[in-house]
């Protein structure tokens, strides 16, 4: 059930469940932390090269998201 809410959510909105997800995990971490900034850590693949595809071996980087909770914003 919960896994269909947040895909319904995240149609409303026009994004990816994903960042449904983001966006919950951000005010839950802002609201514990006590902090309009907050910055989250986020595995990307490392594979953007068509010569490295066939390549055997764990590529991933951390991408660093930022997100402002300044203001009160909705999470649309």
């Amino acid at each position: 059930a919960l896994a269909r809410d947040v895909e319904a959510q995240a149609r409303r909105s026009g994004c990816t469940p994903y960042m449904v997800l983001l966006a919950a995990w951000s005010v839950l971490l802002g609201r514990y932390g006590g902090t309009e900034d907050v910055v989250v850590g986020t595995p990307v693949a490392g594979r953007s090269q068509l010569t490295l595809e066939g390549l055997i071996g764990f590529f991933v980087n951390t991408l660093v998201l930022r997100v402002g909770l300044a203001g009160n914003p909705t999470v649309a």
